[in-house]
């Protein structure tokens, strides 16, 4: 189901004008606490029960707190642009996810999923160029080799077609050809600081620049948001989840990603 954005009493000033090969540095979003402690249950505990571990990201630039009902239940309320929840457990294998703005009655979008005992998920509210909104799930792997990295790419870029994503320092697309509408899943790339490069694909033209450091066994998810909406320009962004994984692959406590930027 698709509504318009502007339906929404949530809508927050865009920029006038898209971003044009912008380079950026902001603090990724955590999954686990400062001690090490984990705040969510495991995949394990969640198998043993019956029920699956879900999150929610919203990337909705144009949009307020978002609500998400599973069935007839409230999952998650009142999500910040930028915010990322911790995994909650979820006992329905199949279930009938709805989107509403905070505050509201309407259902924006929705999403039908068939979900397994023991996995994690991540939910995606996401923009699109009709001014519409997408509810996205995906499944959450993060096995990565205890020397490398595992990235995922997620195109929330409304308006813009396929995209490429490549890393500074690395020969060759690490993304090719990814569009909104498909899981691009994970690659193993390296540790240390680099940067994330996004293009149109076909083009060529640079969309973001995004400075990272990846750290050695940990998982990220880039989600890129922004673009256009019924003809209005919005700054493309980049919520970096850092997803860092214990030996029994479980998450933790989440923070807000601040969207602190670095020079231009």
């Amino acid at each position: 189901m698709r509504t318009s954005l502007l339906t929404l009493s949530l809508v927050a000033a865009a920029s006038a004008a898209a971003c044009k090969g912008e380079r950026t540095a902001d603090t990724a979003v955590q999954t686990t606490t400062a001690e090490g402690r984990l705040a969510s249950p495991s995949e394990a505990t969640a198998e043993r029960r019956g029920t699956s571990l879900v999150r929610m990201i919203n990337a909705l630039p144009a949009g307020g707190g978002a609500t998400v009902n599973a069935d007839d239940r409230a999952l998650f309320s009142s999500v910040d642009y930028r915010t990322v929840t911790p995994y909650t457990e979820i006992k329905d294998n199949v279930n009938r996810f709805r989107l509403q703005g905070t505050g509201l009655d309407t259902t924006i979008a929705t999403n039908n999923e068939i979900m397994l005992d023991g996995s994690r998920y991540t939910m995606l509210a996401l923009p699109e160029k009709d001014g519409g909104v997408r509810l996205r799930v995906l499944h959450d792997e993060f096995e990565p080799d205890s020397t490398k990295v595992r990235l995922r790419i997620v195109h929330g870029l409304s308006g813009i077609g396929d995209i490429d994503v490549s890393i500074q320092g690395r020969e060759g697309n690490v993304f090719d050809n990814v569009n909104p509408t498909a899981d691009a899943g994970f690659q193993d790339v390296d540790a240390g600081a680099t940067s994330v490069i996004v293009k149109v694909d076909g083009s060529g033209k640079q969309l973001i620049k995004k400075e990272m450091r990846f750290e050695r066994g940990h998982a990220y998810t880039l989600v890129l948001t922004g673009g256009s909406t019924i003809g209005r320009a919005q700054r493309v962004e980049a919520i970096v989840v850092d997803d860092k994984v214990s030996a029994t692959n479980t998450g933790g406590m989440v923070v807000r990603d601040t969207g602190k930027r670095g020079p231009g």
